[in-house]
């Protein structure tokens, strides 16, 4: 059989044979077509324990194990086998333990008789006879044995000579008084230590499994008083299916209400323990009285899975750890999905350095024990290395980045291999040569100090590998993962286009600055007036002159107002058409690199045809785009010349127009000249306007772009707050376990201060005046928006009116995009029963960290860790990390290497792997491997074999648990009440 150490099987603790001494309804013609029957639907049901159940007797148990032990032997009247050989393996491995049913008195308020059962460790059956059947008398002092049952069934029909009757009439009449038991209990530890009491719902005709213990307590008074409390306080375990009898004897009757407590918690418990003696595990069997109900749900009764090893040391452990060691349901227990479960490691060792027997791994907690460097954190990193997603990884090496293990080394042929549950392989020399993926990429390694480490680094100079730690849990999740990457998304486009309106905003103001060097070359403002009301005034004197008309004088002046204005329509178009051809340039870039990034980088890369099919139809709009524009050129030219041929058409009328105005040469070409003079002055004057007026809207301009660089500002800050709200779901799925992550918006005040620092002049030291550039600022420090965002506008107006003085190595711009950089962190402040991490010890705050990695991880892969318990006191272990693990493995599978018993013991590891090296502790063996190992569960228990040379063959698990790991035998006297360690 595979040896995994404690795993979840089907136990049957409540079955009757053919002969049974009461309510014997079973059809079978013999002994051996009966059993055949029970073994056949035992190996069909897989029943791997069962109780042979009888009233005051054990005879149908010796029947069923001698029938066993032949059960290879058995043939059907042609001589063939009646079982085939898998059914054969597996009825050889089923545990038969006998179940002797008794009935107590006095009985109830009520006429009912107790029904009390006790199971029995089948190593003590010879001695039963005289040590419990032959020990016990009922009422009328008639022994327990089969001629005290007959001679008080003489008592009772004297007349009757039928032995067998008078057997059976004992029996249906026998009853036994809860004192009687106590007593033989008390006076005989052997058989107390190897025999557990069961007590079933009182009735008169002793079926179990039918009432409810729960509403016994609830609504008869008085019943948990005199027998009946002490018949409780006996038992070790209760015959019930029901849930209500299932919470309550386990201490959780109110768990699922809305008021339900850690304090009600305790109550509770204290309460059961109070009045029963011990929290105690309800289990069920079938009662069969009929070969149909054999080993068959009845009336909805489920199966009882306990998980344990297959003896009377297994069954003990439902006792020790009724809530986790028995479940009462149809389907296996802690399921887990086989691709995140490993099955089997194996060291590949030619020379024999490595014992090369498969390791089998249980699916919950595995913890390596053994002496100094008896292999085992080597066995731990071999697994890790193996299969760890990123085999690079530094927490794979040692700070100076070479191997933690160089197995190499150790044997030069080494090798390694991992086989997942489902029966996919892995071998470590094929992840180094040919870098194959992981057949469980999500696994985790925490190797010996890590937790230390990271618990031990200043918060102030290295919270970040724990806060990107914690973040990278949070965003395990794929939901969570998906909203990180889109804030990421986001925050990074806003860097982008923030320093995409930096550099506007400086070629904005590079372009005011020629803007205004251009104006003071012009001429002044009201010089040119003045000079154009000169120069009309005397053409106006002059057309007086030649004898015009007033009537003349006007149509003049208004014709010359057209010539004008012709002119500076003309100047105008060329302007526009200039402009349009710049822009079009530009254009046709844009949208050139538009169809580029269309045809390399999104449809190169999309995932389903239909999507990439529908976006190549839409995005022909780019393509039709750009024939526009590149054709929009020509059209304008031909249209600009034809606005010019017209203009220029006009132009001419006018002059002409003008001509008939002008009589004298002379008088002529001086209009000429004043009118040249007063077009370009008015030209001049029109060209400041439009410089004023791009001066004007540039600075607006100016004005919007700093709004939205602070806009952008802003924008990201709600970022961070809004991802940091958006992940309260994942960060509330610890709040169970003590343990809080709040989530907050930081501002990396050093950084700022670092790199401002570099590019300032630090003669004049002008960050001394803001307060977020203070020395005392740290990276972890309670941010107040408001206040960061108006130093930071007020060292942007500072810096821009050179009033901060900045170093010559440097320019304005690079320092902007420096104070304007995105210093904001989402920040995760963990508390731990209202301590903050960074407050608490090492030791406290590495077993957090822990709780953090297993807790926060939304994949069920394997945890592999190394002595977690390095630097915690005992009692935060006791207290603290063993109740962690038990919670979680029941989630995922835990591998341990430790030398504290508590974490052995008391999170009641299923499976423990003893590491040996030959040589150390001045061990001998005659195993033939240097490093070699064995597993199996805790109840896996036998003394010191004095004639067996292989040290780790020579004893238990169990003893191997307290000689090996410290305070070994102290953390069992503490767990195991019934354990024996003198």
């Amino acid at each position: 059989m595979i040896n995994c150490g404690s795993d979840w099987k089907k136990w049957d603790f409540h079955v009757h044979t053919k002969g049974t001494n009461k309510n014997d309804q079973f059809t079978s013609k013999s002994m051996d077509e009966f059993f055949y029957q029970f073994f056949k639907k035992a190996s069909a049901n897989k029943i791997s324990a069962i109780g042979i159940t009888d009233y005051f007797s054990i005879e149908m148990y010796q029947k069923a194990i001698d029938y066993q032990n032949k059960i290879e032997s058995r043939m059907d009247s042609n001589g063939q086998p009646l079982f085939n050989n898998e059914e054969i393996d597996f009825i050889k491995n089923i545990f038969l333990f006998p179940n002797v049913e008794l009935r107590m008195m006095p009985a109830t308020d009520k006429g009912r008789l107790i029904n009390i059962h006790c199971l029995f460790n089948p190593k003590i059956v010879e001695s039963l006879e005289h040590d419990f059947f032959s020990k016990i008398k009922n009422q009328d002092d008639k022994l327990m044995t089969r001629q005290g049952i007959t001679d008080y069934g003489k008592s009772l029909y004297p007349n009757t000579t039928d032995t067998n009757l008078l057997y059976k009439k004992g029996i249906e009449n026998y009853a036994i008084n809860i004192d009687t038991l106590k007593k033989l209990l008390n006076s005989n530890r052997a058989l107390k230590d190897n025999m557990l009491v069961v007590v079933s719902n009182s009735s008169t005709d002793g079926a179990s499994g039918t009432q409810k213990h729960y509403d016994l307590f609830e609504n008869e008074p008085g019943s948990l008083d005199g027998i009946r409390k002490s018949i409780y306080c006996l038992s070790d375990a209760i015959f019930s299916s029901n849930c209500k009898d299932i919470k309550y004897f386990l201490g959780k009757k109110s768990v699922g209400s809305e008021t339900y407590n850690e304090q009600m918690c305790r109550d509770e418990r204290n309460e059961v323990i109070r009045s029963t003696g011990s929290l105690k595990p309800c289990l069920v069997g079938c009662d069969a009285h009929t070969e149909s109900d054999l080993f068959e749900k009845k009336e909805g009764i489920a199966f009882t899975w306990i998980k344990a090893d297959l003896n009377f040391e297994g069954l003990k452990q439902v006792c020790l750890e009724p809530e986790q060691r028995v479940k009462i349901q149809n389907e296996r227990p802690d399921f887990k999905e086989e691709k995140l479960l490993i099955n089997k490691v194996q060291f590949i060792s030619p020379n024999n350095i490595f014992s090369t027997k498969p390791i089998y791994l249980n699916p919950n907690l595995n913890v390596i024990i053994g002496g100094k460097s008896s292999g085992k954190s080597i066995l731990l990193y071999a697994i890790a290395k193996t299969i760890y997603e990123d085999t690079e990884s530094s927490i794979l090496k040692n700070e100076d980045k070479s191997e933690l293990y160089d197995f190499k080394k150790i044997e030069s042929e080494f090798d390694f291999e991992v086989t997942s549950k489902g029966g996919i392989i892995q071998r470590l020399s094929n992840r180094n040569q040919y870098a194959e993926n992981s057949i469980i990429p999500e696994i985790k390694y925490i190797p010996q100090n890590y937790l230390v480490k990271l618990a031990e680094k200043d918060m102030d100079k290295t919270s970040n590998p724990l806060n990107k730690l914690v973040r990278r849990l949070i965003t395990e999740n794929i939901e969570a993962k998906k909203l990180y990457e889109n804030f990421l998304s986001t925050v990074t486009k806003n860097d982008k286009s923030r320093n995409s309106l930096i550099d506007l905003y400086f070629q904005t103001h590079s372009e005011i600055d020629e803007l205004g060097k251009d104006l003071k070359t012009k001429s002044n403002k009201d010089v040119l007036n003045n000079n154009i009301q000169t120069n009309s005034k005397r053409i106006e004197e002059l057309t007086q002159h030649i004898g015009l008309s007033k009537e003349q004088i006007k149509k003049y002046k208004k014709t010359q107002k057209k010539l004008e204005a012709n002119n500076v329509k003309k100047t105008q178009v060329n302007n526009d058409f200039d402009a349009i051809k710049n822009f079009n340039s530009e254009l046709e870039q844009i949208i050139s690199s538009l169809k580029k990034l269309k045809k390399n980088n999104f449809l190169s890369s999309s995932g389903l045809p239909e999507i990439e099919n529908y976006y190549k139809e839409t995005s022909t709009i780019f393509d039709s785009f750009y024939d526009k524009i590149y054709k929009l050129e020509d059209s304008l030219k031909s249209k600009i010349n034809g606005i010019l041929t017209t203009l220029d058409t006009e132009e001419k009328e006018l002059n002409q127009e003008i001509q008939l105005y002008s009589q004298n040469e002379e008088e002529k070409k001086l209009i000429e000249q004043l009118k040249v003079s007063i077009f370009n002055d008015k030209r001049l004057l029109a060209d400041l306007d439009k410089l004023t007026e791009s001066i004007d809207a540039k600075k607006q301009d100016l004005d919007k772009i700093k709004v939205q660089i602070f806009d952008l500002y802003s924008a990201s800050y709600r970022e961070y707050t809004n991802i940091i709200e958006n992940l309260k779901v994942r960060t509330n799925e610890l709040k169970k376990d003590g343990l809080s992550i709040e989530g907050k918006v930081k501002f990396n005040f050093t950084n700022l201060r670092k790199k401002l620092l570099d590019v300032s002049d630090k003669r004049t030291a002008s960050y001394r005046d803001y307060s977020i550039l203070k020395e005392e600022k740290k990276s972890i420090d309670e941010l107040d928006y408001d206040v960061v965002r108006t130093e930071i506008e007020r060292l942007f107006t500072k810096i821009i009116e050179k009033d901060y003085a900045i170093s010559s190595r440097t320019t304005i711009p690079d320092v902007i995009k420096i104070v304007l950089n995105d210093y904001f962190f989402d920040y995760w402040e963990i508390t731990y029963k209202n301590d903050k991490l960074g407050e608490m010890s090492t030791g406290k705050a590495s077993f957090v960290i822990l709780m953090l990695i297993i807790g926060l991880s939304s994949s069920k892969a394997p945890i592999l860790i190394d002595q977690p318990e390095d630097n915690l006191d005992n009692r935060s272990i006791t207290t603290d990390l063993v109740h962690y693990l038990r919670e979680k493995k029941l989630e995922r599978q835990i591998i341990i290497v430790t030398h504290n018993a508590n974490i052995v013991v008391n999170a009641d590891a299923e499976n423990i792997i003893v590491a040996n090296q030959k040589g150390q502790n001045n061990d001998n063996t005659s195993s033939p491997f240097q490093f070699d190992y064995i597993n199996g569960s805790i109840e896996n228990s036998f003394d010191r074999k004095d004639n067996e040379a292989d040290i780790l063959k020579s004893m238990g698990i169990r003893q191997h648990i307290a000689d090996i790991v410290e305070g070994g035998k102290e953390a069992f006297k503490k767990r195991e009440r019934k354990y024996r360690f003198n």
